[in-house]
């Protein structure tokens, strides 16, 4: 071997022991310049890219050094274990078995083998094999390492971690079993003792690549962002190739606002991780979010021919389509949600249906709620369509909303309790009353349509822009309600009144969820400046406002401001209140649907990417006449307030 050769070797196994990843890299690919052919020098540029997380990359050295040394058992398991980590277990099962028979006796390839029969979830042949190596020797960490993989990749969490834990007594080092431990307290919603995890994977080795990644991970379902992008962008630096690390940073400054910043990490995970659908479809889902909705369809199209990806990216591309106004596909996919799968599985007395019979006349049908206060009232905008079919409705509603859906005369009946549904023709979500309402034919693009120019490779299976939006339904308010509410406001100060709601939804630090609920919040002073000048009485309608927080507003407001925030309580007093004042202002909520209810108009403030009730632009249909006012994609909200303050003043 060349001197120069072997200096570049060392200086690259100096700096892979001392964690520089990136120097061992590069002086590894420098003597390969020297010597392309070396399989010593392949073999270790392959391992340390995987190490780095870039195993697409790795993946042609370790192939290379494996042709050039057909027989030896740790070449064959790394390329082996390249193909693990890239979801391709038959081709790693191939080559373990091959691994296995030049050296039958080896653990290690055994449990290899292992893995590679889980990942084609041959469950029970990999539990098997792992429980003989066990019998030869209880010690064999990695056995038990990947014993409690095969349990968690089953859903037999409480087992996985006890596996993980006896990995951990023979092996106290073994960082991918600390690591996993931790992976699944996440999955369990034990978000403090997965940092916890994590942090002694990293106490042990700094540069543990995916015990990084999970621990930003961890950190944003803490909400924790700034933490969590710090994180992620310091292992950026580290690994600036490693498509986890820009995936993760991209998620961080997105919860906080800033989707532009995020959009060309997306796209470099996606570029460097191809083969993942999780960094495709986030780069997609982005790119419809910045108003790039054909390129960003285009993008998941390929996904949902993918049996593997269709129901993940079923329930992206939904909400994409409803907010551009793909309405009868939109509903199409809308179907697989998570919230239909959770309620069918739970209630799989109901029966629940998706799809109406041709005739409902005289059909008894039950219609049940699902999601939000706001998500009922929405929804039910289409109980009208049903009942003018001729159908007889019984809706199941909460609580809090069944006095005033009593006198919505779509419904014939309203219980609140799921337990009490008598017995019907039919049952369905009233989340579903869209797509079954929906009369839109099979779809074939024009051959100069748009769809046909700029949306060739999208799947469509519906005419695209059918049908146009119903109109809320309509609940009159209480007469004895309207008259105190008169009364109230007559005392509070003079007309116009215009009431205001600042945030909505569940903050990040209290959510407890890895799937992400809506959180909106307008800062204070930025909503008193759009506000000032109002002729009349200002009323804060906030529900549950933070201590302090009314006076913050009433200083920055530099004037009275009326408190109705217990309202919120008793919605037939909120929906008279909403019927008398004149103007509302705020984020999306249940008060925004109780309006529309009552016929009235609204200005709302949407965050970026909006929810798809408002649309990716423009006004929304689903609430005529009503203001939208969207804060930009790098976060700011100026030139929505600045538009805000212009309308009040007008």
């Amino acid at each position: 071997m060349p001197i120069d050769t072997e200096n570049l070797l060392a200086a690259a196994r100096r700096a892979h022991e001392a964690g520089d990843l990136s120097g061992a890299i590069g002086a590894y690919q420098a003597a390969l310049q020297v010597q392309p052919d070396d399989p010593k020098t392949l073999f270790f540029l392959g391992n340390v890219l995987m190490q780095a997380g870039q195993t697409q990359a790795a993946l042609p050295h370790l192939e290379a050094a494996a042709a050039r040394q057909r027989n030896h058992p740790a070449v064959l398991a790394s390329v082996a274990q390249a193909y693990v980590e890239l979801e391709r277990g038959s081709d790693a099962e191939s080559l373990y078995r091959k691994a296995l028979r030049l050296d039958p006796g080896d653990a290690d390839l055994q449990t290899g083998l292992a893995t590679a029969l889980a990942l084609q979830r041959k469950f029970a042949d990999a539990e098997t094999l792992l429980k003989r190596v066990l019998a030869r020797d209880a010690n064999a960490a990695h056995a038990w390492l990947n014993l409690g993989n095969v349990a968690r990749d089953q859903g037999r969490f409480e087992e996985a971690l006890a596996h993980y834990r006896e990995a951990l007594r023979r092996d106290a080092q073994l960082l991918d079993a600390r690591n996993n431990m931790g992976s699944v307290q996440q999955t369990l919603l034990r978000f403090e003792d997965a940092e916890k995890t994590y942090r002694a994977c990293l106490a042990i080795d700094a540069g543990f690549m995916l015990a990084r990644v999970n621990l930003a991970s961890v950190l944003i379902d803490l909400g924790r962002f700034a933490e969590a992008e710090t994180l992620s962008h310091d292992l950026l630096e580290a690994t600036p190739a490693f498509a986890d690390a820009h995936a993760m940073y991209a998620a961080a400054v997105s919860l906080q606002g800033r989707l532009c910043e995020a959009l060309p990490h997306l796209q470099q995970a996606a570029a460097l991780s191809p083969q993942t659908a999780r960094h495709r479809s986030a780069y997609a889902t982005a790119l419809c979010e910045l108003e790039q909705v054909e390129q960003g369809l285009q993008e998941l199209s390929p996904l949902l021919r993918n049996d593997a990806d269709l129901l993940a990216t079923t329930q992206l591309v939904a909400p994409i389509l409803l907010a551009n106004g793909f309405f009868a596909e939109g509903w199409s996919r809308y179907r697989q949600r998570q919230t239909f799968l959770r309620i069918q599985s739970k209630f799989a007395r109901l029966n629940l249906q998706q799809a109406l019979p041709p005739d409902v006349q005289g059909k008894h049908i039950g219609v049940i709620c699902e999601q939000g206060l706001g998500d009922e009232l929405y929804f039910l905008r289409f109980a009208p369509q049903l009942k003018a079919r001729g159908a007889r409705i019984t809706y199941c509603t909460s609580p809090k909303l069944g006095s005033l859906l009593g006198r919505v005369a779509a419904l014939d009946r309203v219980i609140t309790d799921v337990d009490a549904m008598p017995a019907t023709d039919m049952n369905i979500l009233v989340g579903d009353l869209p797509y079954a309402l929906c009369e839109a034919p099979g779809f074939t693009p024009d051959a100069h349509s748009r769809e046909a120019t700029l949306l060739t490779a999208f799947p469509w299976t519906h005419a695209p822009y059918a049908p146009l939006p119903p109109p809320s339904i309509a609940i009159a308010p209480l007469a004895d309600a309207l008259g105190a509410m008169r009364a109230r406001l007559a005392q509070a100060g003079s007309p116009p009144y215009l009431a205001l709601t600042w945030r909505g939804g569940t903050a990040p630090e209290q959510q407890r969820g890895v799937e992400w609920k809506l959180f909106k919040e307008i800062p204070i002073p930025k909503l008193a400046q759009a506000l000032r000048g109002w002729p009349g009485t200002l009323l804060a309608l906030q529900r549950l406002p933070a201590a302090g927080e009314l006076d913050a507003l009433q200083t920055a407001l530099d004037r009275p401001l009326a408190d109705f925030t217990a309202v919120n309580d008793d919605l037939e007093q909120m929906l008279a209140l909403l019927n008398v004042i004149d103007e509302y202002v705020g984020v999306s909520n249940t008060n925004m649907h109780l309006r529309a209810a009552a016929g009235k108009p609204v200005r709302v403030l949407v965050p970026c990417p909006a929810e798809w009730r408002w649309m990716a632009a423009g006004a929304s249909p689903w609430f005529p006449g009503s203001s939208v006012y969207r804060q930009t994609p790098d976060g700011r909200w100026d030139d929505a307030l600045n538009t805000l303050h212009s309308d009040l003043k007008a």
